[in-house]
Order: structure tokens, then C-alpha cells, then sequence
């Protein structure tokens, strides 16, 4: 399929609204649009580092408490309903997108990552509600922001990575 016949299945909303993924003609399953999950990847990699930025600045802030609920919410919103419409930072990652090329990708690991994404946050939040020693905040929130800088920068997701190894995908293979 031609790249400008592929360019009208990018939509800023899928069909229907709660879609998983798109429907692309030539393809078995559901679609996402990995160049606005990269996108995601980066807001949310910005949002870890300001986090980590903001506890050993400000600590009295404590912004574990805030952001940890966001990054739980918008992970399961995202693995349940795809980028649009209750994801908030997938809806911007989307929008901020629009006018890119779509580079289409299988749903099912990315559904498998960001239900990771959500066990690292729950993580997050609740290292901090039980006042466990800052040094173990510090790894996980380290190691989120390694996980989206990778999908970010390099488009390397280790989520996706480990569900080809543990359950296979022929059409995940890296690029």
C-alpha cells in the first residue's frame, strides 16, 4: 500500500471512538501509530525527569504524590483504550503528531508495555506511601526515565522487546 493511501488512516481519533487501534486494509489486527507513541514516550520522559529534578530540589514538594496517579491512569487508559481519547498524554502525543508520517505498528506489545509502565508507577507511588528510603525511588524513577528515553530517542521499546521474546511476533521485529 502506497504511503499517501496509508496517510488517510491517520486520525487524530480511531474508528470508533474507543477503538483500540486503527484498521489498516492488508493487516489481521489493530494498528497504532508509533510515531505518536514515541511522542508519548518523550512527554512522559520530560515528566520523570522533572520529577527526580523536583525531589532532590524541592523534596518537601513531593511530587511522587501527584504525578505517580497521573502515570498510572494515563499507562492503564492507554492499554486499555489506545492513545485517544483518555490517555492525556497520548491525546497530546497524537495532536503534537498529526502532521508526521505514521509509522504502523502491532497494538499488542505496546498494550503489554504500558501495562509494565503501570506496575512502575503503582511502584513509584507506593515506594513513597510507605516511606521507603529515597535510594529505591530514585532506581525506578531512573529506570522509567531510561525506558522512554530508549522508546523516545532510539524508538527501542523494552516492553515491546520483551513481549516478542515471551510471546513472539514475527511483524515486531526491530527496524
Amino acid at each position: 500500500m502506497r504511503a499517501d493511501e496509508l496517510k488517510q488512516y491517520h486520525t487524530f481519533f480511531t474508528t470508533p471512538i474507543l477503538a483500540m487501534g486503527q484498521s489498516i486494509p492488508g493487516e489481521s489486527d489493530l494498528r497504532i501509530n508509533e510515531t505518536a507513541t514515541r511522542a508519548r514516550a518523550g512527554l512522559l520522559n520530560v515528566l520523570s525527569a522533572v520529577t527526580m529534578v523536583i525531589l532532590l530540589v524541592r523534596p518537601e514538594w513531593d511530587p511522587v504524590i501527584y504525578v505517580g496517579p497521573y502515570v498510572i491512569f494515563d499507562m492503564l487508559m492507554a492499554a486499555m483504550f489506545g492513545l485517544t481519547p483518555l490517555s492525556p498524554s497520548g491525546l497530546l502525543g497524537t495532536a503534537m503528531t498529526m502532521r508526521s508520517k505514521a509509522i504502523w505498528k502491532p497494538i499488542k506489545p505496546k498494550r503489554f508495555a504500558w501495562s509494565l509502565g503501570a506496575i512502575m508507577g503503582s511502584t513509584c507511588l507506593t515506594f513513597r506511601l510507605l516511606e521507603m528510603p529515597d535510594i529505591w525511588l530514585f532506581a525506578v524513577l531512573g529506570i522509567c526515565f531510561m525506558l522512554t528515553w530508549l522508546e523516545a530517542v532510539l524508538g527501542f521499546c523494552v516492553g515491546c522487546w520483551m513481549h516478542a521474546k515471551m510471546f513472539g511476533c514475527e511483524t515486531c521485529a526491530l527496524d
